[in-house]
C-alpha cells in the first residue's frame, strides 16, 4: 500500500484510535506514536500534523497526557490511565463534581 500525504486529524485520530484499540495498554511519545502508531507505510504525516490529531483526542478526554519529570510527554487511553498515574493529570477544561 503505497502512503499518502496526511494532515487531516481526523484520519490521523481515527489511526491513534485503532493502534490503541488494538493495543490497549500503549504509552507513547509524539515520536514513537508518529513512527510505530501511524506507521509510514500507511500514513506519512508530519509531526505536528501528529500533534493536532493528539491534542484533539486530549481535548476530547479520548486519550491522556502524562507529563513525565523528566520533560518527556506520554500519551495513553485515558481508560488505561484513569487517573492512576502519578504524572496525569486531568485537561483543565474538565469539570469536577
Amino acid at each position: 500500500m503505497n502512503a499518502s500525504p496526511t494532515s487531516d486529524p481526523s484520519v490521523l485520530c481515527q489511526g491513534i484510535l485503532h493502534y490503541l484499540h488494538d493495543h490497549p495498554s500503549a504509552a507513547d511519545s509524539l515520536e514513537g506514536i508518529a513512527s510505530w502508531w501511524l506507521p509510514p507505510s500507511e500514513f506519512t504525516a508530519t509531526q505536528e500534523a501528529v500533534q493536532t490529531a493528539l491534542d484533539q483526542l486530549v481535548a476530547e478526554q479520548r486519550i491522556a497526557r502524562i507529563d513525565l519529570a523528566d520533560g518527556r510527554t506520554l500519551y495513553q487511553s485515558v481508560d488505561k490511565v484513569s487517573g492512576s498515574h502519578p504524572a496525569w493529570k486531568p485537561p483543565s477544561s474538565r469539570r469536577r463534581p
